[in-house]
């Protein structure tokens, strides 16, 4: 069985290398040309042919179809095509903020004492590009025109990797959201900023003399003035715990009560806005400026306590500057 499969090989390596004489005759000359070529030659020049052939009209077809994709891809996309090759040029400018961002918030929520590591464990890029491809197969087999932007625009896909990362960090953004939203409430509960846009500072807390009868006295409060009927804002969000009309003392007045035991006074007014009993928010106007109660001249006169009794300087609220209306 050896013998003869080699003595086929044999006869076949013999024909291949027989060499056929190629006579070539050109018209008009009187002389010939001739070459020697083997069988295995021509098979293989053929062979070589064949295949040159073959990958022309490959490249041919593989060059049709993917115009037929592009066109296909340009419809899908309209008249925003360009845009979104416009776009996914930018994608990395876009990572690179969205990093910058990332590193920020964690930080901040680091120095504002943020109650949960967990929230520091965010998956990285290659985790949110998993995700972003699972998404985008179940859509594509919904909708199988994505497979067009799957293949010719795989950069504007990459967006939806950097979206899975913010969906990721959106607990990141709402822990340090709600810690701000919290701290600013309370900053706002609390009588900081001034009862006037604009005003005339005439007396000053502490120790002074009457301008009605002469004599030295505690004044408990600073004095504001300005025209009648200039609006008067609460400097914090509270409930009015009197509401009073008098022509003695204060006049017609204001008290609010704060968060954490502080009240705010506003006295001396012509017209009172809000009623006792009702809930104020900060900046809103309460009252105007009179001359009502134990006055010379028109003028808010404003005062800050710590518990009912506890009058404190109202400058050192006045100048806080948090929040002004």
């Amino acid at each position: 069985m050896e013998k003869m499969i080699k003595k086929r090989i044999d006869q076949v390596k013999e024909k291949g290398h027989q060499r056929l004489t190629v006579l070539l005759i050109p018209h008009g000359f009187d002389k010939s040309f001739h070459f020697q070529i083997s069988i295995f030659t021509i098979f293989f020049l053929v062979g070589l042919l064949f295949a040159i052939v073959g990958i022309a009209v490959l490249g041919i077809v593989r060059y049709n179809n993917t115009r037929i994709q592009i066109n296909a891809l340009a419809s899908v996309y309209g008249k925003y095509f360009d845009e979104y090759i416009e776009y996914s040029e930018k994608l990395g400018d876009i990572r690179d903020d969205f990093a910058s961002l990332n590193e920020n918030l964690q930080e901040v929520h680091s120095l504002i004492d943020g109650e949960s590591d967990e929230l520091l464990k965010l998956p990285d890029e290659s985790d949110s590009e998993d995700l972003a491809a699972t998404e985008l197969k179940v859509e594509e087999a919904v909708d199988k025109d994505l497979m067009l932007g799957r293949s010719y625009l795989s950069e504007i896909y990459g967006y939806r990797s950097v979206r899975v990362s913010m969906e990721k960090n959106k607990a990141l953004v709402d822990s340090v959201f709600s810690f701000l939203d919290s701290r600013y409430g309370i900053m706002n509960s609390l009588p900081f900023g001034e009862p006037l846009l604009s005003y005339n500072l005439t007396s000053y807390y502490g120790m002074r003399r009457s301008p009605t009868f002469g004599y030295m006295e505690f004044h408990d409060g600073v004095d504001l003035a300005n025209v009648p009927g200039t609006d008067i804002a609460a400097t914090g969000d509270g409930r009015v715990y009197r509401a009073i009309y008098s022509n003695r003392g204060y006049g017609n007045h204001i008290v609010i009560a704060h968060a954490n035991g502080y009240y705010s006074l506003y006295g001396h007014c012509t017209s009172l806005k809000v009623r006792e009993g009702e809930y104020v928010h900060k900046g809103q106007r309460i009252a105007t400026v009179g001359a009502t109660g134990n006055v010379t001249g028109p003028h808010l006169h404003y005062e800050v306590w710590i518990g009912e009794s506890n009058r404190t300087d109202p400058m050192d609220y006045m100048k806080v500057g948090f929040g002004q209306y």
